[in-house]
């Protein structure tokens, strides 16, 4: 837990260094026009669509029942609403969000940080474009439909706050990971990586998720989360090579 606070102290300070403010600019004049496209393409028919689920669950919002509201039902329909159109909402914001994290913003990052702490690393990645499609994509669909089959938990006190911090960390570990280590890792480096993941990349996933809710601290949460996750990962994969180096006097004795 102390490593991932560390981790996470370190990138908020390094998002602030020039060549990374520059990167944070670039990449949120790239979300701000694809958000303000989505949303005003999209707030309408969202705005009916919650509505319409909130009906299924019994929900009345004709003229004449709220009218007839008691204080408290108007007022939780008020809430209601606009959640429900967040819940719509934010996972097309998240996994742009993280798709522009590890297209655009983690190639920098990495070169930043291997520069800087990780120079004697070794380039071994033997991934493709493909595969890491293929893994982004996979991560996108786990995500958005672990994201509506938990929908109705929402109506649960304190799931609308719990579930998409959870979902929205799945979603960076999942894309991340194979980001950060796909220039530099094998196949079975990344395997391994990924079999020993601790509760150090959930905290570090959970708190960049939380904080990107928070405005206008989401504005550096791509450069923030690229840099949290580069820096855990590159770690890990010195740990495993310098764990397979101390292990291979072993093998060949035997």
């Amino acid at each position: 837990m102390n490593n991932a606070m560390s981790i996470l102290f370190n990138a908020l300070v390094d998002s602030f260094r020039p060549k990374m403010l520059m990167l944070t600019l670039v990449s949120v004049a790239i979300a701000s026009v694809f958000w303000i496209v989505i949303i005003w393409l999209s707030v309408d028919p969202l705005v009916n669509a919650a509505t319409w689920a909130l009906g299924y669950f019994g929900f009345d919002f004709s003229a004449d029942a709220v009218a007839t509201d008691a204080a408290f039902m108007g007022w939780l329909k008020v809430i209601l609403v606009p959640l429900a159109l967040f819940g719509l909402l934010w996972p097309i914001v998240a996994t742009s969000a993280v798709l522009l994290a590890g297209l655009y913003v983690t190639p920098p990052v990495v070169n930043y940080l291997t520069e800087r702490e990780f120079q004697g690393i070794e380039k071994r990645g033997d991934s493709g474009m493909v595969m890491s499609l293929w893994v982004t994509l996979k991560a996108v669909v786990i995500f958005l439909i672990a994201w509506i089959v938990t929908l109705p938990l929402w109506l649960m006190p304190g799931m609308a706050f719990v579930l998409p911090i959870l979902l929205t960390a799945y979603l960076l570990m999942a894309v991340m990971r194979f980001d950060s280590l796909a220039g530099h890792a094998t196949k079975l480096e990344m395997k391994e990586i990924k079999k020993r993941d601790s509760t150090s990349a959930w905290l570090i996933g959970l708190v960049c998720a939380f904080l990107s809710f928070i405005p206008p601290i989401l504005l550096i949460m791509p450069v923030m989360s690229a840099l949290a996750f580069t820096r855990h990962y590159m770690g890990a994969l010195v740990q495993v090579r310098n764990n397979k180096t101390i292990d291979m006097p072993a093998i060949e004795s035997n």
